[in-house]
């Protein structure tokens, strides 16, 4: 019996969070209430209270929820790849999320909102050059573990030989995030799927030749990765 009520507890707990993520994607954190996110997920208020003191506490939830899905991603698709292809991948995974998932786009607009909720949260350490200068150090919020997560690969990348910069230089790094956070803005408030592929190909069969040593473009995958087994 007690494994039931505690499933029953975590579906209640999971509608919560996945209709508090479509509020606060749709009207941001100060135009969503208790109220309507309760109703959205048929619980009372007082159910909502019993797992969330506050609205606050919840809007900490759905960010650490979008940031859990976006880690977990970016680990799976880059066991098995080089770090500079899981760059790559992990943006074609990232349009895709934010096309189907409200939870990564509440993510990103939570941490817009540093002036509607308190204290925004990130866990991304500063982007810094190999000069001990910070850079991109005003990145809060979900840009900031997203950033971070690419900054960590490009990392990978340069120690691989990846990179036509071998020298720690800020150019891959300026030009990667930089394009990398850029996708959330083109394709956050929707795009077609095979638009999308098609946008972001394009995007990359061009940084590639930039970024990498001559004549080694052509031995990245610059279109999605193929569908993992379910």
């Amino acid at each position: 019996m007690g494994q039931v009520v505690q499933e029953r507890s975590e579906r209640t707990r999971g509608r919560l969070v996945g209709a508090g993520a479509a509020l606060f994607d749709r009207r941001g954190y100060a135009g969503a209430t208790l109220g309507e996110i309760a109703a959205a997920a048929g619980v009372t208020k007082g159910a909502l209270y019993f797992h969330f003191a506050s609205k606050e506490e919840l809007a900490r939830e759905v960010f650490g929820q979008a940031e859990r899905s976006l880690r977990s991603a970016c680990a799976g698709l880059c066991a098995s790849s080089s770090p500079l292809q899981g760059v790559i991948d992990a943006g074609y995974w990232l349009v895709d999320a934010l096309g189907a998932d409200p939870v990564i786009r509440a993510a990103f607009r939570l941490g817009r909102e540093d002036a509607g909720w308190p204290a925004a949260p990130t866990t991304a350490g500063l982007i810094t050059a190999d000069a001990g200068q910070p850079t991109f150090a005003d990145m809060r919020g979900f840009h900031g573990v997203w950033a971070g997560l690419v900054r960590d690969l490009l990392v990978g990348a340069r120690s691989a030989g990846e990179l036509r910069d071998r020298s720690g230089g800020l150019g891959p790094e300026t030009l990667l995030v930089t394009a990398a956070c850029g996708l959330e803005v083109v394709f956050a408030d929707g795009c077609p799927a095979e638009e999308r592929s098609r946008r972001v190909g394009a995007l990359w069969d061009w940084l590639l030749p930039c970024l990498v040593p001559p004549g080694t473009a052509g031995g990245y995958r610059t279109g999605p990765p193929a569908p993992q087994p379910s």
